[in-house]
């Protein structure tokens, strides 16, 4: 039902009709449950409940009790199939308490919390998931015909185990490949680099990903061959039986990408991780492969997996991980010319150089939508204007850095005689994302960063030097972020030379750091913003 307030302060309830409930079809194997609330408006309060039956045991899913809105109550009582125990574990916070009620008897379990306040996405966040209030389960156990209590992977090793034995997982990994003899053949001459590129970049370029996350092959990894087609798991599952047929050491890793939340390694659930990996082992190397992502080269650790939990499913070799990342990071190095005109306005040309994962990223947007491409990194805040001059170089080969050549243009930006000349252009840094009073989540930047930014301003003989911003040098408490500016005139050229560097060497903060970096963005943002200004000759 939907209630709202009447004119005389009275609730009035409104019930849903059948027909606003229906069924969706996400993908072949999944589906949702569609509710449309009737008469919903600010201040309105939705409340509905519903009973879910499986016919089998697919896994539980966990309850959440929290929402981008306000929870006056929310319950869940879960029943257990005789024979079947269930391990559970709660997310929550310290201050919002909850209510568990086992009830053995009745081979039932009670959930309850009350008045839960909203949590909505903050910058930087790792996912929603990992501070939403709720509720975990996962099957540990059950008793055999001859009524004895068996444990079901109450142990990560448990885990692996069940997991290597598993039709839909370990075994697929042995399956032979029909006409994939005619691939491996082709590898028999390259070092063990070359060849897990190959296979990479052959399972993502002729296999179509359904969008359907698993951590499993579901109708084997065969029928995803033949098909040209899978969920994650058929396809990653795949690429990993190939790399074995090649004699590579390479062993699948479930993981949690970052969208999915954080992985709590006191609980061997196997319901907290999403999706499956591989994870190749070459010398002191180890590379972690996503065949169904399109653009992160196979050097790269894919950036939904950065400063996250894994587990290596291997007996001998396996175990619990944390996927980081010391040696690549964001790089973007910029150089704008730049020459003032003696009408006030100006032109210039930009020079972008994006490796690692600057690269990945500005790749993926220019593919996918280029009209953001230019919004997110030439438009938005730049206070220029691109004109039809642009040029992407090395975009099909992702070894190189991804080059962006622009010209661009500012008309009449003189005002009363001064001209603002900006030191930041294409920076990236255009909003300030830590404006809230306080912060719930940790800071998850991904990566370290760093960025470059050189200026050179051909002034017209008209004008002078007005402000000239000085040296500065901006470091937070830790010293792992630092942000410095060098600005100078050269007179006998009548020009002027900035460079400002942008470095973070730190890619994950506590949300204890964040009134440290919430200043550490002021000082920053205001010292971006300071311009050179130009003055027209009397």
């Amino acid at each position: 039902m939907t209630m709202n307030a009447g004119p005389d302060g009275q609730m009035v309830k409104q019930y849903l009709d059948k027909r606003s409930i229906y069924d969706q079809k996400e993908s072949d194997h999944i589906g949702s449950k569609k509710i449309a609330f009737p008469s919903v408006k600010a201040g309105s309060i939705i409340e509905y409940r519903y009973r879910s039956q499986m016919k089998h045991y697919g896994g539980l899913d966990e309850w959440v009790f929290q929402d981008q809105y306000p929870v006056m109550v929310s319950r869940y009582t879960l029943y257990v199939v005789p024979n079947a125990e269930f391990a559970y574990r709660v997310n929550k916070r310290d201050d919002i308490p909850v209510s568990i009620r086992p009830n053995n008897d009745a081979g039932k379990i009670f959930f309850e919390m009350d008045n839960i306040p909203a949590l909505n996405d903050e910058p930087y966040m790792d996912t929603r998931a990992d501070y939403l209030q709720k509720v975990i389960f996962q099957l540990s156990g059950f008793h055999n015909r001859d009524n004895g209590k068996e444990k079901y992977m109450a142990s990560w090793d448990d885990v692996i185990k069940n997991l290597q034995q598993d039709d839909d997982f370990g075994l697929q990994l042995n399956k032979k490949i029909a006409g994939s003899a005619d691939l491996i053949n082709q590898l028999s001459n390259m070092t063990a680099e070359r060849k897990m590129e190959v296979i990479y970049n052959y399972v993502r370029r002729n296999m179509s990903w359904n969008h359907s996350n698993s951590r499993t092959a579901i109708d084997g990894v065969k029928t995803a061959w033949q098909k040209r087609s899978g969920t994650s798991g058929e396809i990653n599952l795949l690429m990993i039986n190939l790399m074995k047929y090649a004699g590579l050491e390479v062993y699948p890793v479930l993981v949690s990408e970052r969208w999915h939340g954080k992985v709590n390694t006191d609980y061997p659930f196997i319901d907290q991780f999403n999706t499956v990996f591989a994870n190749v082992v070459i010398g002191d190397k180890k590379y972690f492969l996503n065949a169904v992502d399109q653009f992160t080269p196979a050097q790269l650790i894919p950036y939904n997996i950065l400063n996250t939990t894994a587990l290596v499913v291997d007996r001998k070799k396996g175990g619990i991980i944390r996927i980081s990342n010391e040696s690549l990071q964001y790089s973007d190095d910029i150089y704008n010319s730049i020459e003032v005109k003696e009408d006030g306005s100006f032109t210039g040309n930009a020079s972008i150089k994006s490796s690692d994962y600057a690269r990945v990223t500005r790749e993926k947007k220019y593919k996918e939508d280029k009209d953001d491409f230019f919004k997110d990194y030439f438009y938005k805040g730049s206070d220029a204007v691109l004109t039809g001059d642009f040029k992407i170089v090395n975009l099909e080969n992702d070894s190189l850095p991804l080059e962006q050549y622009c010209h661009f243009s500012k008309r009449q930006a003189s005002d009363n005689g001064y001209v603002y000349i900006p030191l930041d252009l294409f920076s990236g840094f255009d909003k300030n994302p830590f404006l809230a009073d306080e912060r719930f989540s940790n800071i998850n930047f991904g990566y370290k960063r760093n960025i470059s930014i050189v200026s050179s301003i051909l002034l017209p003989k008209n004008y002078l030097v007005d402000v000239l911003p000085a040296a500065t040098r901006i470091v937070n408490v830790e010293k792992d972020i630092v942000i410095t500016r060098q600005a100078d005139y050269d007179k006998p050229n009548n020009t002027i030379h900035s460079t400002v560097i942008i470095e973070f060497k730190n890619g994950l903060y506590t949300a204890n750091a964040y009134p440290n970096m919430k200043a550490l963005y002021k000082k920053v943002f205001s010292m971006l913003k300071e311009p050179v200004v130009l003055k027209k000759k009397p």
